[in-house]
């Protein structure tokens, strides 16, 4: 077992010893599912692993149903949660398709105009 399998089986051991065990071992075993995948991938550890490992992740289990789909978007939500990683990973796409939805992720852009360069560039002349 690599150190992402075992960062991820210490991380979910917690969480299934509480609540209801069967649905939470089926989550435990989603979430090492997907752990095996990212570190095929190269990921080392969940600080590593972000929304790439999981679009392919999504690409791989492409041919199962969009229910069980949705089981596993919900296993990568518990684990970033126990990650501590911020916000959500991508949704899984409609079935048929193999490309994941990006959630909206609030951006720290500022929006400039032609008026503010203007004024910029009054305040710069002497």
């Amino acid at each position: 077992m690599g150190r992402l399998t075992e960062e991820v089986k210490n991380l979910a051991s917690g969480y299934v010893r509480k609540g209801g065990k069967r649905n939470r071992q089926q989550q435990a075993a989603r979430m090492m599912a997907f752990a095996r995948h990212s570190e095929a991938l190269g990921a080392i550890s969940m600080g590593r692993v972000g929304s790439n490992h999981v679009l392919s992740y999504y690409r791989a289990t492409a041919a199962l149903s969009d229910s069980t789909r949705y089981n596993h978007f919900r296993a990568l939500c518990v684990l970033w949660h126990l990650a501590g990683k911020p916000g959500l990973p991508p949704a899984p796409a409609a079935s048929g398709s193999t490309v994941a939805t990006r959630l909206p992720q609030p951006t720290a852009k500022p929006s400039f105009s032609a008026e503010d360069d203007q004024m910029a560039v009054s305040r710069e002349a002497p």
